[in-house]
């Protein structure tokens, strides 16, 4: 009949666009239940950060790259999350990692200096790059070697227990999806 949708045999509407499909896909809960791993690091800035500690019993937004294609997808997530309600209001906090344990140590200061030129200074303090743990926060994020260019985005509570895991390029529906989660 004109306007009804396809249905399989189990009564599932089963007209589903492609790009809602892979939004789907994206959009899952891999390590919702566990925890992140803990660290200690220091901020772009140069002030040291405890995670989850520093949450300060609030839920944080964690933006995660673990490759330089990942890490430039992380910088448009963290400009929109920045105008979000809860963020303004200081209800939910959100901190960007750059994974780079696997960089060589000769260049990391070169990393680190074109992050810091490149990253704006209101920004900083509240972005991480990590030199260990990768693995952990690997598996933590649900990380994918076939999606190592997205960003991958943890919604976290205050103890640090993952409340919701995704990952992808930067688009708005991709981000009108993620938004859905958000504290």
């Amino acid at each position: 009949m004109a306007g009804e949708h396809p249905v399989n045999s189990l009564g599932i509407c089963h007209k589903i666009t492609t790009a809602t499909l892979a939004l789907l896909l994206i959009l899952v809960a891999e390590g919702v239940g566990q925890s992140i791993p803990h660290v200690t690091a220091v901020s772009l800035n140069g002030n040291p950060v405890s995670l989850p500690s520093d949450f300060a019993g609030k839920p944080a937004i964690l933006i995660i790259g673990f490759s330089r294609e990942g890490g430039d997808q992380c910088g448009p997530f963290a400009r929109k999350l920045a105008k979000e309600p809860n963020v303004i209001d200081g209800k939910a906090i959100v901190y960007q990692i750059a994974m780079l344990e696997s960089a060589p140590r000769l260049i990391r200061p070169m990393i680190l200096h074109g992050m810091r030129s490149g990253i704006p200074k209101t920004e900083q303090s509240r972005f991480l790059p990590l030199f260990h743990d990768e693995n952990q926060w690997k598996q933590a994020a649900g990380f994918t070697k076939s999606a190592e260019g997205n960003a991958y985005l943890l919604i976290v509570g205050p103890d640090g227990t993952i409340r919701f895991s995704g990952h992808g390029k930067y688009s708005d529906e991709f981000y009108g999806g993620f938004r859905q989660h958000l504290p």
